[in-house]
């Protein structure tokens, strides 16, 4: 599901890549990998997909919403099927889905990583805003001798957002309340080596468990806010309102970042409840 925004009342769904019908009774180690995805506003009344291709195929890859609302495509395979030992062909180019622009030029390749992430990794949002990926076990038990053997080295990918160019531009979330109730008004105060242009978003990005290429729990929940005013102490203070109810945010824990043109703070915890 893509990011919540605006009043809230529409909820997008985006699935990428898989496998060729058939292939996993086959046994088809090496038939390519979908490329396709599919995205569907699933609360029109007449909903419709529309598809449109990745750069290439992937299964078993990870899917991970980050703070700006984009999707990060990660880990998985380029042949085969998901299941022990039946995949092939590492796919190590993450790919990043930027939903708000058009057919054709939401997806960009980003630099490729060197240890293959197949059946049982994972891949999850760290509080700084990199993703922490892990894992990979296409066996029964831990197997090394195999040709994608058990993996135990934890990684860390850092997005575009995290460069050094764009570090100025980096807000930092300095005062939040610890806890607000769903309609809530509330203060977000931030920091900015450069002056602010526009509006600083205020999103919830949720804590979920990430698992056989499903994130359980998975949302973004973009606040509503107002334009940012300055404080006495050079602070850039944003009035925001939290989520409206428990359909749009469930009750619980949430890490909230402050993003400026495009560029996240670390998140602070924050707890949302009735």
């Amino acid at each position: 599901m893509l990011a919540l925004a605006g009043d809230y009342s529409s909820a997008t769904v985006v699935i990428c890549g898989g496998a060729p019908y058939g292939a996993y009774l086959q046994r088809m180690t090496d038939s390519p990998a979908v490329g396709s995805c599919g995205r569907i506003e699933a609360t029109r009344p007449d909903p419709v997909w529309e598809m449109e291709d990745m750069p290439f195929g992937r299964i078993m890859g990870d899917m991970v919403m980050l703070p700006t609302a984009d999707v990060m495509i990660i880990n998985g395979a380029q042949a085969g099927t998901q299941g022990f030992e039946l995949a092939s062909a590492p796919c190590l180019y993450p790919v990043l889905y930027r939903p708000d622009q058009p057919v054709g030029l939401r997806f960009m390749t980003l630099n490729p990583g060197t240890v293959p992430r197949m059946y049982h990794s994972t891949a999850n949002l760290l509080p700084d805003g990199r993703i922490l990926i892990a894992g990979r076990n296409p066996h029964y038990f831990y197997k090394f001798d195999a040709e994608f053997p058990t993996e135990l080295r934890i990684e860390a990918f850092s997005p575009e957002y995290l460069s050094a160019e764009k570090a100025n531009i980096r807000p930092a979330l300095v005062e939040l309340p610890e806890r607000v109730g769903y309609g809530d008004v509330f203060e977000a105060a931030v920091t900015v080596e450069l002056p602010v242009v526009g509006i600083i978003e205020v999103n919830f990005a949720s804590a979920p468990f990430a698992t056989h290429s499903f994130s359980q729990g998975q949302r973004l929940v973009k606040l509503s806010v107002e334009a940012p005013a300055v404080d006495s102490g050079g602070r850039y203070r944003i009035r925001c309102t939290s989520p409206p109810n428990g359909m749009v945010a469930p009750p619980g824990y949430y890490m909230v970042f402050a993003v400026n043109q495009g560029v996240p703070s670390v998140a602070k915890w924050i707890q949302l409840g009735a």
